[in-house]
């Protein structure tokens, strides 16, 4: 499998390549630890779940996020499973964010969305992912 979310720490073939500007790798993680797939589903998702299912369709959601990040971040050393947890509590900051609720569970939107741009901005600093092979 490709693991096309799988952060690596410094890519195979860094050496060959033009040097990137210093932006670049931060960028890259944020790009792959923000669940914008799941995201979509949410959102796409949510008129229909309103009603009935506001607080149980974040959660199936969440699921469905753990699945597919682990899939997408799978090689032969298995799961980035520190990317999943981490793209998980982002989709949950995202939900809150949007005005949405995890079962009975509510947050104030604006601390979620401040929340958001802190999470967001400082964790492509610390993970920087595996170190490669």
């Amino acid at each position: 499998m490709n693991a096309a979310l799988r952060l690596n720490s410094a890519p195979p073939g860094a050496l060959i390549r033009r040097p990137a500007s210093s932006i670049d790798p931060w960028l890259t993680r944020l790009v792959k630890l923000v669940p914008a797939e799941i995201v979509a589903v949410f959102l796409a998702g949510r008129p229909l779940a309103q009603e009935r299912y506001a607080g149980q369709w974040p959660v199936a959601c969440l699921i469905l996020l753990v699945i597919v990040r682990a899939l997408g971040t799978s090689d032969r050393r298995g799961p980035q499973w520190v990317s999943v947890a981490i793209s998980a509590v982002s989709f949950v900051l995202w939900v809150y964010a949007m005005g949405g609720r995890f079962l009975s569970y509510t947050v104030d939107v604006n601390l979620a969305s401040l929340a958001v741009l802190v999470w967001t901005a400082l964790v492509p600093v610390l993970w920087r992912g595996d170190p490669s092979d």
